[in-house]
């Protein structure tokens, strides 16, 4: 150690007086950087020491810069080739993993990593950074990581070694030392779509800076020496290792967070650049290229009207995303409504939740059945299924007269745990019919085959999805929610002016219409009457709000950007979370408005409890729905000469049966109290390809005036026809050959 001491002092003095001569015309700061180095034992030999001042002195003879020209190691990304790519200083090559692709960089190549799958990882460095050192990189993003995510991390435990990235706020962040010694910086927000530099400069011992463009925008003014890191895992675009998130609903153990966006030029340097320096290094790529991307929106199908249907297709969002399925060219399904170009969607982005279109492309869903328990973390819902792995979707029928599209799903949590699992093993599970005419209107069925004993479960909920960069604003009317009954009340509910928890006006409301900013909007009709089940008793359906206020402040940030509960842990996320509030509108995401609202059953046995609404979208106002509602829940009976005709509510439907090969004919006894507003009729055991329809004796035009459809069943057939037509009094039907 002594022998040591003694050959630094010399090669300080020698270095002292070499410098003499340049302090003039370089300044003391850039001198000083090299000094320091010495004289904190950096270079520990004599040989290294004057080795390293002659370099200096013939590049600062040069009047040149020695450490923007002297990379400790760097990635250029401008070759992408099987999986790999160079490392320009110890040209060892370095492996990618995941779905990546080549783009333009800043100047020559860039690689585009997918923010699911892509990084680029070394198991060990291979080098020990010395005491003063810079990393600087260049990044666009598309989108904010879940956590914490990286351009450069070298760690071997969560707060051992360095990392430099961008945290799940999308703010600028760096941590690094040792863990008893870690210190942590935090930046601004980083703009997406375009290329920021990125750098991170450690002084051990002394402080640390933080600069985005060139600009210093953080600080920790003390900084702790890092340990040995030659043994440590490198990778670049997901975190080093598995690490522990705390959301204020769920806690995410064991998890990694990939990089959305382009990276370029990734530089590590062996020394501490100054603030001249690194902007020296911005201003040179100056004026930086445009990045141009495709929008991210949430996939409807070709734009424009179309035939009513129900269709098997494949919906794509992004490359990106698109790459983690392994389906084939019809996994969706897309019902389109001819009457208004809206569109019924059930997507494996929203784990196959059905979701109503507008015609101006606003997203909407009345939700799915959801419960809660100690023997689920947070809830259980079908939303938490990301990978689609119980959710699943087909068409039953469809025809020109109506569409039937089944949903069945498991109730799990977001780790995959069923919820209320039974003797035999097996949790809840639910299949939904989706029962859909040409007017746009249809019938929601909800089976749900319950565990014992019964626990409180949510159907319903008024949800709005949102693509990336959307805001709520941009689709709510004020007053968001209007209720009606079967008197045509109504109540208008504003979420910005002293908005209730319950919302008790009108009395006995049972029509529920979300005022979006379209023509068309999403609405509900359920049974009016009384009710006791597992979530209460009631004398009419229960409507219950949400709100950001009303969260509790356990379970929100303290500030949000909107009046709504608004959330982005679904639809399309990519890791296990539940209740994770947007705080950047760079995700998809979606919020809700109602929620937990309760009706009387349909239907229950010792394995299955139904419930069911009239759905569909409107251009009318919710209380100009009574006619629509009172066809549904007091339809005219239909007197038939031959077989029997009852009306069944889960079909919307007369089903008709018991006649013979000359088809049906009969009297729909309607008036104002008991319309039949566009009608439809399932003849049970008749096949009719090319049915006449009279209405009191007189043809309807087929394609026009009526739709029909034949099924072939397992042991039977049945033609169904919808009337595009409304009776306020009794009329006389045929459907004859």
């Amino acid at each position: 150690m002594a022998r040591e001491r003694d050959e630094r002092d010399r090669a300080v003095r020698f270095f002292q007086r070499l410098g003499r001569c340049r302090r003039e015309r370089h300044g003391e700061a850039t001198w000083e950087s090299l000094e320091t180095r010495i004289t904190n034992g950096t270079y520990t030999t004599m040989r290294q020491t004057i080795l390293t001042s002659l370099t200096a002195h013939v590049f600062l003879l040069a009047g040149g810069s020695l450490w923007a020209q002297d990379p400790f190691a760097k990635w250029s990304f401008d070759q992408l080739e099987r999986s790999t790519t160079l490392e320009d200083v110890s040209k060892q090559s370095d492996r990618i993993v995941g779905f990546y692709d080549p783009v333009a960089g800043i100047g020559g190549g860039a690689i585009q990593l997918d923010g699911y799958t892509s990084f680029l990882e070394r198991a060990k460095f291979g080098q020990d950074l010395p005491r003063q050192f810079t990393v600087n990189a260049w990044l666009a993003l598309e989108s904010y990581p879940w956590f914490r995510s990286p351009v450069f991390d070298l760690r071997r435990a969560e707060r051992d070694g360095v990392i430099l990235g961008v945290n799940h706020s999308g703010k600028l962040a760096a941590g690094f030392g040792q863990v008893a010694t870690w210190a942590e910086i935090e930046g601004p927000l980083l703009p997406l779509r375009q290329w920021l530099m990125l750098t991170l400069v450690v002084e051990s011992g002394q402080s640390a800076r933080l600069y985005l463009n060139g600009g210093l925008v953080g600080e920790a003014a003390s900084s702790p020496v890092l340990g040995p890191t030659a043994d440590h895992k490198l990778t670049i675009g997901r975190n080093a290792v598995l690490e522990k998130w705390v959301d204020f609903q769920y806690t995410a153990t064991n998890s990694f967070a990939f990089l959305d966006g382009r990276l370029d030029e990734v530089t590590v340097y062996g020394a501490a650049l100054s603030a001249s320096e690194i902007k020296k290094v911005h201003d040179s790529r100056l004026p930086l290229p445009t990045v141009q991307s495709p929008a991210r929106i949430l996939p409807a199908g070709p734009s424009g009207p179309a035939e009513f249907g129900a269709h098997y297709t494949r919906l794509n969002y992004t490359k990106q995303w698109d790459n983690l399925w392994r389906v084939g060219n019809y996994p969706d399904i897309l019902v389109r409504l001819a009457a208004n170009n809206c569109r019924l969607v059930f997507w494996r982005g929203t784990s196959f939740v059905p979701c109503w279109v507008t015609e101006n492309g606003i997203w909407s869903t009345h939700e799915w059945c959801e419960t809660w328990g100690k023997d689920v973390v947070s809830c259980a819902e079908p939303l938490m299924d990301r990978d689609c792995r119980f959710s699943h979707v087909r068409i039953i029928e469809n025809s020109p007269a109506r569409a039937i599209v089944h949903w069945r799903y498991a109730l799990v949590d977001t780790e995959y745990n069923p919820v209320a699992k039974g003797v035999d093993g097996n949790g809840e599970w639910a299949d939904e019919y989706y029962i859909t005419y040409p007017d746009g209107i249809g019938i929601r069925r909800i089976d749900l085959f319950y565990s014992k004993p019964l626990r409180k479960h949510d159907w319903e909920e008024a949800i709005v999805l949102l693509s990336p960069g959307q805001h709520p604003d941009e689709v709510m009317n004020d007053p968001e929610v209007t209720l009606a009954n079967m008197a045509g009340e109504h109540y208008d509910y504003s979420w910005r002016n002293d908005l209730p928890v319950e919302l008790k006006q009108p009395s006995k409301a049972n029509i529920h219409l979300v005022n979006l900013k379209s023509e068309y909007r999403p609405f509900y009709i359920i049974s009016p009457e009384p009710f006791e089940s597992a979530e209460g008793r009631y004398d009419s359906p229960f409507f219950r709000s949400y709100s950001a206020a009303q969260a509790s402040p356990r379970f929100r940030p303290a500030s949000v950007p909107s009046v709504y509960g608004w959330w982005n842990h679904w639809p399309l996320t990519p890791v296990p979370g539940d209740g994770r509030w947007v705080v950047n509108n760079d995700q998809p995401s979606h919020f809700n408005l109602t929620t937990f609202t309760q009706w009387k059953d349909y239907h229950m046995d010792d394995r299955v409890k139904t419930r069911i609404m009239l759905q569909g979208m409107t251009n009318k106002r919710a209380q100009d729905l009574v006619p629509l509602a009172r066809s549904w829940l007091q339809p005219p009976s239909l007197a038939v000469t031959q077989g029997q005709a009852i009306y069944e509510p889960a079909e919307r439907a007369y089903l008709i049966s018991g006649i013979g090969l000359g088809g049906m004919e009969g009297t729909l006894q309607a008036d104002q109290e008991h319309p039949a507003l566009r009608p439809a009729f399932v003849l049970i055991g008749l096949r009719l390809e090319h049915p006449v329809v009279r209405i009191d004796g007189k043809p309807l035009a087929s394609g026009k005036d009526f739709q029909q459809g034949t099924v072939r069943e397992l042991d039977q057939w049945k033609t169904v026809i919808w009337l595009d037509r409304d009776c306020l009094q009794a009329v006389k039907i045929g459907i004859t050959p």
